[in-house]
């Protein structure tokens, strides 16, 4: 049975001390709401039955004597992709984080998310295949409040309580925006960007491959440009982001995006994995760009996004080798409307 995408995964309780100051998270604000996989225009696609999506995976499996057999895998490895439809919330947190660091602060403002993902076609059709949830923050620099309450020496109930900030200057930036991600497999990462004070570009984003699809190394790779249960689409496979591509076709014309780039690479992000992952099919990298798009009534309604997962994992290419390390991209993409009303901003009281 499908699932029902019709309420958002995140149910804020009544708070007002202090509000939900979505306008205060910068960039991440064009999030806030619940997206799901619905049809665009009068295409007939984008939602759950035929997505603008695909799933590029790699799972480690032993070779088998049978190269000629296309649902098995004589590489040592074998795909598991296919197009998925997904409902995803983004709520902006009740309060903020205060990093202070002696002589300055930043002030961290976030969206809590939460993704259910599920698989649109072939035998294991609205099986629920991801769950993740996790945080999107913005940073802002600031001087940094005395006491513990900002009151200097106080015990913070003074008038001057959050004024005092002497000796103190809001500290350097140079990355403003992070993701952090925790999936059920015992994984979690935090990826790092930055975006300007006017995230608003005009007109549509340029949207190409990936950086990389095929893994590297002297491995066969046949079975991406293969059709079979593994595979349902192979020219998504080797280029995942063309659905994305392929629904920029049929869309309203985009008339201006906000891009958010992140990366695990950059600003002190880092993967953690379990060992049993780390054995046998270890994150080392995360990167994935967000464009949330206006379709032309200024709501900023479709999100489309590409994310890669590099894996390292030990393949035995023949029976009887010892492994070897090869790198394989993991890389999911999709094509969401928002859900009407369910992106309220509120301002600061």
């Amino acid at each position: 049975m499908p699932p029902t995408l019709s309420l958002p995964l995140i149910n804020e309780p009544a708070q007002a001390n202090p509000p939900a100051e979505t306008m205060s998270v910068g960039a991440l604000e064009y999030l806030i709401g619940t997206w799901t996989n619905q049809n665009i225009g009068a295409s007939g696609r984008g939602g759950p039955e035929n997505p603008f999506s695909y799933n590029l995976m790699t799972l480690p499996q032993s070779p088998t004597a049978d190269p000629s057999d296309p649902t098995q895998s004589p590489f040592g490895y074998i795909l598991k992709s296919m197009s998925y439809y997904e409902e995803i919330t983004f709520s902006a947190i009740h309060g903020t984080a205060a990093n202070r660091g002696g002589t300055g602060s930043q002030i961290s403002h976030a969206l809590l998310y939460e993704q259910r993902v599920y698989i649109s076609d072939g035998p294991a059709k609205d099986m629920l295949v991801h769950f993740e949830n996790g945080i999107w923050g913005f940073l802002t620099p600031a001087a940094q409040e005395l006491g513990p309450y900002g009151d200097g020496d106080g015990d913070g109930d003074g008038e001057a309580a959050g004024l005092q900030t002497f000796g103190t200057v809001p500290p350097e930036l140079p990355y403003n925006i992070f993701k952090q991600i925790s999936v059920p497999h015992g994984n979690s990462v935090l990826a790092c960007g930055t975006v300007g004070a006017s995230p608003v570009q005009q007109g549509a984003p340029m949207i190409g491959p990936p950086p990389q699809v095929l893994p590297a190394g002297s491995i066969d790779t046949g079975v991406y440009t293969r059709q079979s249960v593994q595979n349902l689409n192979p020219v998504y496979a080797q280029n995942p982001n063309q659905p994305l591509m392929d629904a920029l076709v049929v869309s309203l014309p985009i008339k201006q995006f906000v891009q958010l780039d992140v990366n695990s690479d950059q600003g002190g992000g880092a993967v953690a994995n379990i060992n049993y992952e780390q054995e046998r099919a270890d994150v080392t990298q995360y990167y994935a760009t967000y464009w949330i798009e206006d379709t032309g009534n200024g709501q900023f309604d479709q999100l489309q996004y590409s994310q890669t997962i590099m894996l390292k994992i030990p393949i035995v290419l023949k029976p009887g080798d010892a492994p070897t390390e090869i790198t394989f991209p993991h890389i999911t993409t999709n094509t969401l409307t928002k859900v009407p009303g369910s992106g309220v901003l509120v301002g600061k009281n």
